[in-house]
């Protein structure tokens, strides 16, 4: 029965990617592409980790833990660059 579940939420992110695609690159501004890459990434470690239970392989937890933290301190980065013009004061 997870296992059913587990791929329903698979096709389900998946779906959630491409209207995440359709909005990158549709975005009329940078702002919009930037939450539309943050979506994808956030919808790609949801794939990743529901394949790491579904696989019972322990190494793609850290390939989301890896992602969530370059996700971060990428959006984080756009925001000081947003704000500020600069991202190094």
């Amino acid at each position: 029965m997870i296992e059913v579940t587990i791929q329903i939420s698979i096709i389900m992110l998946v779906i959630s990617v491409f209207i995440a695609l359709y909005r990158f690159f549709k975005g009329p501004t940078t702002a919009d592409k930037v939450i539309a890459a943050d979506t994808i990434v956030t919808n790609g470690k949801g794939i990743i980790a529901l394949y790491a239970i579904y696989s019972g392989n322990k190494i793609f937890v850290i390939v989301v833990l890896t992602l969530t933290i370059l996700s971060f301190v990428g959006t984080t980065l756009y925001a000081k660059f947003h704000d500020r013009g600069k991202i190094i004061d």
